[in-house]
């Protein structure tokens, strides 16, 4: 798996070892990255965050600064490894996902740009939808995106967005929230 442009383009990421851990497919990245354009000044909060992919492409194409969260331990220091093996900083946040949106909230932390890829048909997605959403850490313009199994449901709304794409590839749904149909970029 490497990163697919930007300053960091070409750059294999590691991952960690069994499948405890499902890596974002290529394609699906650059269809994300394809429609939200620049990133730079991008604040960006990479949930369930594997190998980091999402927020190391993020930094690659410009963003700011990336927080990427995961409970696994050894996801975390795979994530730490790539981000230090490319020269890039991030903060890698070990803990769960839900009550660390929650931290966010409480301490007034907000983000232009939230990607969450949580393992499928848990219920997982929804929560972080309605969490990220309904407490406020997603910036005016900000935008967030799940990939999710192509069965899952997801409501058309949380909180003051909605869904501004929504396409399948393969097994795989990504579907994007943000404020307007004509909504592309998280940073303005």
């Amino acid at each position: 798996m490497r990163v697919i442009t930007g300053t960091l383009r070409g750059r294999t990421l590691k991952a960690p070892k069994g499948l405890a851990t499902r890596p974002v497919p290529a394609r699906v990245r650059e269809a994300l990255f394809a429609i939200l354009g620049d990133m730079s000044g991008a604040r960006v909060l990479d949930l369930f965050a594997g190998t980091g992919a999402i927020g190391i492409e993020a930094l690659s194409r410009g963003a700011d600064s990336a927080v990427f969260v995961d409970s696994g331990a050894e996801q975390c220091r795979v994530i730490r490894a790539n981000l230090d093996a490319f020269g890039v900083q991030g903060e890698v946040v070990r803990a769960d996902v839900f009550s660390t949106i929650e931290r966010f909230a409480r301490s007034g932390s907000v983000f232009d740009f939230v990607f969450s890829d949580p393992p499928y048909e848990r219920g997982y997605s929804a929560k972080a939808l309605e969490l990220v959403c309904g407490f406020g850490i997603l910036s005016p313009r900000g935008i967030m995106a799940l990939t999710v199994r192509k069965t899952e449901e997801l409501p058309p709304r949380a909180g003051d967005r909605m869904i501004v794409l929504d396409r399948r590839y393969g097994d795989t749904r990504l579907v994007i929230y943000g404020k307007d149909c004509d909504q592309r970029s998280p940073v303005s």
